[in-house]
């Protein structure tokens, strides 16, 4: 008797529902056998032919309630402990090393909770067989921890060396750090002293002199000098030796210059406008030496005779690192026929020879009433 062939077309839908058939087979036994074995299976758990515990107390309500409190007591703070550690392991488990160990404790420490919660219930009710159950399960999870326990300690010490290792290169880097940092501030205070010794010789030369041009060119150069020490004494006086925070640096040198021009016939004031701009040193010596003979200038030419007036100081930031700095009086202002590019000026040309320096531009012009000046640059934004 033949058979007719399976056809290899259809071998793969036929499996397919063979599968399915089991899946929904075992689905239906797990699903339905906890209804079966259950009412047996809880008839010998709970069974309650017992004397309950307090008999063995000679029911003594002292010594029943003694044991109740610490046993209940002990439970809940098993449990509270179980919750923590749970709540730790959840939050911190990719940051926490062996993770699943506080999940091992945890279920160890539910199971003895559980374990006291059964001496209090079978006080009154007499139910030894689920307590000796709970008994088992306890018994289970404390070997399972005691003896995966002492696997880890050898990858526990292994994390406290590197962890010592990793404090101590921290150390050795932090007081390296320290010693280069009292080094340079060291340097920073240093030339500073230096600077002003340049800056007390033009001085004295100053006083010493008798024509008014040579005066003021001493003095000129006493500023120039000063401002560039004051890049460092701002240097030495903070805790980032790297950048200066340009827009105090700016008004403590306005000042500085203000106070070496003061005339009580004719007061000018100062009014600064400054944003916290933080550059380096080798971009505040030159706009430092801008700006010194930027309010040197609106002072000396803008408001002569011994007339009164205001200089405006301003500093603004912008995105990609870009700032500008202006200086803006209300004085008689420039010639009309003055060139920044071919004036034969000092000041002039030591202004142009910075910004070319530093990469930026520089903006002259005659306003009404007075004088702007404005200095166009980029700082490194990403140290801001």
């Amino acid at each position: 008797m033949s058979t007719l062939p399976i056809s290899p077309g259809l071998s793969g839908p036929y499996r397919s529902n063979q599968r399915v058939l089991y899946a929904i087979a075992v689905v239906s036994v797990l699903a339905i056998s906890p209804f079966m074995v259950w009412p047996v299976l809880s008839a010998r758990l709970l069974a309650t032919n017992f004397l309950p515990h307090q008999f063995c107390y000679l029911r003594n309500a002292g010594l029943i309630w003694t044991h109740v409190a610490a046993d209940s007591l002990i439970g809940i703070a098993y449990f509270a402990i179980s919750v923590t550690l749970a709540y730790l392991d959840y939050k911190a488990r990719r940051d926490i090393p062996f993770h699943w160990m506080f999940l091992a404790f945890g279920l160890f420490i539910i199971a003895c909770g559980g374990t006291h919660l059964m001496e209090v219930v079978t006080i009154w009710i007499p139910v030894y067989v689920f307590s000796a159950a709970v008994k088992i399960f306890t018994a289970v999870a404390s070997i399972t921890t005691a003896i995966v326990l002492p696997f880890t300690v050898p990858r526990v010490l292994t994390l406290v060396q590197q962890e010592k290792i990793s404090q101590q290169v921290t150390a050795k880097l932090r007081a390296s750090e320290e010693r280069k940092e009292a080094l340079l501030r060291e340097v920073h205070h240093r030339v500073k002293n230096n600077l002003a010794v340049i800056c007390s010789l033009f001085y004295l030369q100053s006083i010493h002199t008798k024509d008014t041009e040579t005066v003021e060119v001493f003095r000129d150069m006493e500023n120039r000098v000063h401002s560039m020490a004051l890049v460092h004494q701002s240097l030495y006086g903070t805790e980032n030796l790297a950048r200066v925070d340009f827009a105090e640096y700016a008004q403590t040198l306005a000042k500085d210059i203000m106070s070496s021009h003061e005339r009580p016939e004719g007061p000018v004031q100062l009014k600064c406008e400054l944003e916290p701009v933080k550059m380096s040193v080798d971009m505040a010596v030159p706009c430092g030496l801008i700006l010194n003979e930027l309010i040197s200038n609106a002072f000396k030419h803008g408001f002569r005779n011994g007339a009164s007036g205001e200089i405006k100081l301003s500093l603004r930031s912008g995105p990609e690192g870009r700032c500008s700095l202006s200086v803006e009086d209300n004085g008689v202002g420039i010639p009309a026929d003055l060139d920044v590019n071919t004036s034969k000026s000092l000041g002039l040309r030591l202004v142009g020879s910075l910004t070319q320096q530093i990469r930026g531009s520089f903006d002259l012009v005659r306003i009404e009433p007075g004088t702007s000046a404005c200095l166009h640059f980029t700082v490194d934004h990403h140290a801001r």
